[in-house]
């Protein structure tokens, strides 16, 4: 039987996390063929030739679900038009905005960061609730007001 060699897997992901997880990336794949695919590159040349991407805070930036910013924008309508997309994680716990429910409609696998800070959440809540329970609002208030 002849065997055609791999094709190499596509990954998409901003040239910031090349630089940082690049060379851990050539570990794990080891002999298998990929290609590393800046995302800054992907937008400016129209690549839609992605099988995975990986969306990181820089690329998001401040955008919000309500707000995206343009850069965001191309960044998504380059995931809607790349028909070998398979997976997308995300950063966030949150895989809730309309792009990620139309790439899940359409079969792609939506992976996100969910526990990455919940060490962090919990604390926060647990901290608000402990100064909701002592009364930290009312005595802050009391505190502006010199009273």
């Amino acid at each position: 039987m002849n065997r055609q060699p791999a094709q190499a897997l596509r990954i998409l992901l901003s040239q910031q996390s090349i630089d940082l997880l690049g060379q851990s990336m050539a570990r794990l794949m080891g002999d298998r063929p990929y290609e590393l695919i800046a995302i800054e590159t992907a937008v400016a040349l129209q690549r839609t030739d992605a099988d995975v991407a990986f969306i990181s805070r820089e690329v998001t930036g401040a955008s919000t679900k309500h707000e995206i910013h343009p850069a965001l924008q191309q960044v998504y309508d380059l995931l809607r038009n790349s028909p070998r997309l398979q997976w997308v994680h995300i950063h966030s716990a949150g895989a809730d905005r309309p792009i990620y429910q139309d790439l899940r409609a359409r079969g792609v696998q939506i992976a996100t960061s969910s526990g990455a800070n919940a060490q962090v959440v919990a604390t926060m809540a647990l901290a608000g609730l402990l100064a909701l329970a002592r009364r930290f609002p009312l005595l802050w208030a009391e505190q502006q007001g010199r009273h």
